[in-house]
């Protein structure tokens, strides 16, 4: 069987012409798949880039989505027109192209009325691969379907940010233009895709148990009111993570309670939204359910930089002497220069750990990736894919 294998290009050309040939230069042979990420500014039209390179590529599957960033392999773009492309070589792999909508969403209210509609079933272990529009369908639904009818299986992609309205963005799946919905596709077969999910937050204090609360509000952590026991955690803080809370804090829900001790990447990272002095209560950006663990955590450019390092070592402790052969990076468009002031930065540190590994993406107006066995999404997140070959 031939070999697994990636290839990324990336451009910024100011001519169209030319943007099409830097991505499409010394491109050979069949690819049975290939993501382009758009940033529709100045020549880059994303119908007519699409139109390009079906007309010069040999690929099965071809997909697009615009987005107001791009990441490649060396280089992340903002602000500027660009398109990112990425094309793979999968043998032995099964690739199921995916289109939702809401009017389809509704009817899928069961795991059977899943199965039907992809013919995908869990035994199968698939990865699925999903860049929805923003507006006009419940993200919150297509998760909890996924994640209900296929356990343990990774759902991994980012939300188009291209537009700030329903309608702007662009999605195109094997030709089919769509201005709403999510396009995507499903992986089964002879791949092996390891996710890392960055929330880019630090700990402080120690882990609590909710002890009273309901819906999105937690009443009581360890018996005593919420905001006591924030209260007490700042004053014993030092002056700059007491000015980071000021700013924004977050809590960390763990969500495998059976593991002994929590680690970095074992909390969905969610924000403390508003706080009810009279209750002493605090609401956060998700449902809480009392007995549950969970962690105050803050977020700087650091914190986020410290993430990303300690889990990408830990992945590279569970993938010994093996390096992938191809990412997909969805990075929130909160990141990138707007965080860091440094270009290029979660790109830099991916490849810092894994390798040259041929890359694309995008920055995101909502990213999807798995904690803890589910799959969420987040904000100010970077969700990466990186695919290996199946170990025989």
């Amino acid at each position: 069987m031939a070999s697994m294998e990636f290839v990324s290009r990336i451009t910024k050309a100011f001519d169209s012409d030319q943007s099409i040939q830097e991505l499409t230069e010394s491109l050979e042979g069949e690819f049975d798949l290939g993501i382009v990420f758009v940033c529709p500014e100045n020549a880059y039209n994303p119908t007519i880039l699409y139109q390009a390179l079906r007309h010069q590529l040999r690929v099965r599957h071809l997909l697009l989505c615009t987005a107001a960033g791009i990441i490649g392999t060396n280089s992340e773009i903002e602000g500027h027109g660009g398109a990112s492309l990425i094309l793979a070589r999968l043998p032995g792999v099964n690739i199921d192209p995916v289109y939702l909508n809401q009017v389809t969403l509704d009817q899928l209210n069961t795991p059977e009325a899943w199965y039907e509609y992809l013919d995908i079933y869990p035994n199968e272990k698939p990865s699925f691969f999903f860049f929805p529009d923003p507006f006009n369908l419940t993200m919150q639904q297509m998760l909890d379907g996924l994640n209900k009818s296929y356990p343990g299986c990774a759902v991994i992609g980012g939300l188009a940010s291209s537009a700030s309205a329903a309608g702007g963005n662009t999605l195109i799946l094997d030709s089919q233009i769509y201005q709403e919905g999510a396009i995507g596709f499903c992986l089964r077969g002879n791949v092996t895709v390891e996710t890392v999910v960055s929330q880019g937050c630090r700990p402080i204090g120690e882990t609590y148990i909710i002890t009273k609360g309901y819906d999105n509000v937690i009443l009581e952590l360890a018996g005593r009111p919420f905001l006591s026991v924030l209260e007490e955690l700042l004053k014993q803080s030092n002056a700059y993570d007491q000015q980071l809370a000021n700013e924004a804090i977050f809590i960390g829900l763990v969500i495998d309670e059976y593991k002994e001790k929590y680690q970095r990447g074992d909390f969905l990272i969610r924000s403390v939204m508003g706080i009810d002095p009279e209750k002493g209560a605090g609401v956060i950006g998700d449902i809480i359910k009392p007995g549950q663990m969970v962690q105050f955590h803050l977020r700087d450019a650091k914190a986020a930089t410290q993430d990303m390092h300690e889990l990408l070592k830990a992945h590279k402790l569970r993938m010994p002497n093996q390096n992938p052969v191809g990412a997909l990076v969805f990075s929130c468009n909160g990141r990138g220069m707007d965080l860091f002031k440094d270009e290029h930065h979660d790109i830099s540190v991916i490849q810092h750990h894994v390798g040259l590994v041929p890359a694309a993406g995008f920055f995101c107006s909502g990213e999807i990736g798995p904690i803890g066995g589910k799959n969420f999404l987040h904000g100010f997140t970077n969700s990466m894919a990186l695919f290996y070959p199946k170990e025989k």
